[in-house]
């Protein structure tokens, strides 16, 4: 039985832990934080429950495909929302009521289904409906075909690329990963608050439109094909789900059990072989504790392990290596307990500056927090009640900054920024007394996320997916310096989010077998695939053989 760490108790580590458990691994997970989830996680104040991190739940099939794999059916309760979400144009200024004016415009609903959002394209930009449905339909295909061979790999081999269905639609594909979103996106509208709508994913991505490749134009497929649900409860039940089903496969799960160090045997064994690690030291409410390991998963901040845990010579990626890296977006959190009810939001809402370019500008090339913001606002109290107190809201606000460490949830400026924000709500969508009406504020800042996640930078999803830091060029799953070490979550391929970081997890588990093929493992598989050279304990490396 393989003796397998898995570092982090986020989404990534969790469904890594259930999928090996699930294949007869001696699991043991390893999480810094007295609570699961990462920044999937969740607050409870005065009644009210907040989901901390991750809020729109899309992909639902990489999810159910995660429990099947492990041989259940996934058990959480998915409500459509509809609208899938609202938005809120930035007011003109009026010079009696600075900076806003008395009645802000009219929000938009942004509805459920392809045909119904092609009717309100047409309303925002008569005669746009044919070129947006070729948008969506392009969005569809490019998900379609990346689910089915460049989401699901651990880029072992060349057959996701050489595959007839990518080669049919390799011009397509060519022009996608050679242009922007936002020059796709150009072509497809000219509507200031239809471009948007279309660019916005861009965030979910950790970046901005100009710098997307087109290639994530996919994301429209999710939100706007596909639709919006949520989990009754909120998103953190998926969590929960997922920890219950690799504690009832074997794993064990250790909270409050920080990874300070890595011992490794260096290989004159085999002259041939690369180090391996054996040997996992935590320190844990007991002391320092050590965990033998034939094997470890990091799914933790990969800068830290490699910089900071890892001695140079088996770095993969050393330090200098990470100045060239984009660490992507930063995140200004607001936990807002609201008195009273928002009958002017929406489950998810989303607050959008009329010059966006000046907006992205500040987080990604000035680094500065941006003045006014654009804002995204989830008010799931509005679809689940059972998370605030009776006739009460809970808010969870986030705000793009700069990915910047030195940004704190206790600095004076970083408060002013969060009444501003809760200022800027209160007037766009038509609640002046919001602030009055609080009763839970809870702030959470870009060093809260370096200080709780040693999070690179104080980045709030993970690296950028750039071009430079998509696909292959992200990050394989395992270190090209150390036999048994893998990786999965967000610094590595396919990239950022809940279901690409649980796709991740699938291509650990891949990586263990040995398996090659691209796309989603086939669920009624009988029992594990040999390992072979490529996986993680050949014979004549295995501990007791």
């Amino acid at each position: 039985m393989t003796r397998t760490i898995v570092i982090g108790g986020g989404i990534a580590g969790l469904s890594a832990a259930a999928l090996l458990a699930g294949e007869g691994h001696e699991v043991t997970l390893l999480e810094k934080n007295a609570q699961l989830g990462g920044r999937a996680g969740i607050h409870r104040e005065s009644g009210f429950t907040f989901d901390t991190g991750p809020s729109w739940y899309l992909m639902p099939e990489v999810f159910d495909h995660l429990f099947a794999l492990t041989g259940a059916d996934n058990p959480l309760e998915l409500i459509d929302l509809d609208p899938a979400y609202r938005i809120f144009p930035e007011p003109r200024p009026a010079n009696d009521h600075p900076p806003f004016p008395a009645e802000p415009p009219a929000p938009i609903d942004v509805p459920a289904g392809r045909e119904r959002v092609l009717d309100l394209f047409e309303r925002l930009e008569p005669g746009s409906r044919g070129r947006v449905a070729a948008y969506l339909d392009s969005a569809s295909r490019t998900y379609r075909l990346a689910l089915g061979h460049f989401l699901y790999t651990t880029f072992s081999t060349p057959a996701g690329f050489i595959h007839p269905q990518v080669l049919s639609g390799l011009g397509e594909l060519t022009e996608l990963l050679s242009t922007s979103m936002q020059e796709r996106i150009n072509r497809t509208v000219d509507h200031p608050v239809a471009r948007q709508i279309l660019g916005y994913p861009a965030v979910f991505l950790g970046t901005r439109p100009e710098t997307a490749p087109a290639m994530y134009h996919l994301m429209s497929h999710l939100d706007l094909v596909d639709g919006v649900r949520y989990p009754a409860g909120g998103m953190h039940t998926l969590i929960t789900a997922i920890a219950a089903r690799a504690r009832g496969l074997g794993a064990t799960i250790r909270t409050e059990a920080e990874v300070v160090s890595l011992t490794h045997e260096s290989g004159r064994r085999l002259p041939a072989r690369k180090p391996r690690l054996s040997e996992v030291l935590a320190r844990t409410r007991h002391g320092l504790e050590a965990f033998a390991a034939d094997a470890v998963v990091a799914a933790c901040d990969l800068h830290h392990l490699e910089t900071r845990l890892l001695p140079r010579k088996l770095q993969a990626r050393p330090a200098s290596s990470w100045r060239r890296a984009d660490p992507g977006m930063g995140a200004l959190v607001l936990l807002l307990g609201v008195e009273g009810r928002l009958d002017g939001l929406a489950h998810h809402n989303l607050l959008f500056t009329s010059d966006w370019g000046k907006n992205f500008d500040a987080i990604y090339r000035e680094r500065r927090i941006p003045d006014p913001a654009s804002i995204y606002v989830c008010a799931p109290s509005r679809t689940d009640p059972t998370l605030a107190p009776a006739g009460c809201e809970n808010l969870f606000v986030l705000v793009p900054w700069p990915a910047d460490a030195s940004l704190s949830a206790h600095s004076p400026d970083v408060q002013d920024c969060a009444e501003a924000a809760i200022e800027q709500i209160a007037q766009w969508t038509g609640h002046p007394d919001l602030a009055d009406r609080l009763r839970v504020r809870r702030v959470i800042a870009p060093a809260d996320y370096a200080r709780d996640f040693h999070a690179w930078s104080g980045t709030a999803l993970g690296p950028a997916n750039t071009l430079m830091q998509s696909i292959f060029l992200r990050g394989r799953v395992r270190s090209a310096k150390v036999a048994n070490l893998f990786y999965a979550g967000a610094f590595t391929a396919p990239g950022v989010g809940l279901p690409m970081c649980v796709i991740s997890a699938e291509n650990v588990l891949k990586a263990f077998r040995g398996d090659r093929t691209p796309g989603p493992l086939p669920v009624d598989e009988a029992g594990p695939l040999p390992v072979d050279e490529a996986g993680p304990l050949p014979v004549d490396e295995a501990v007791g053989r």
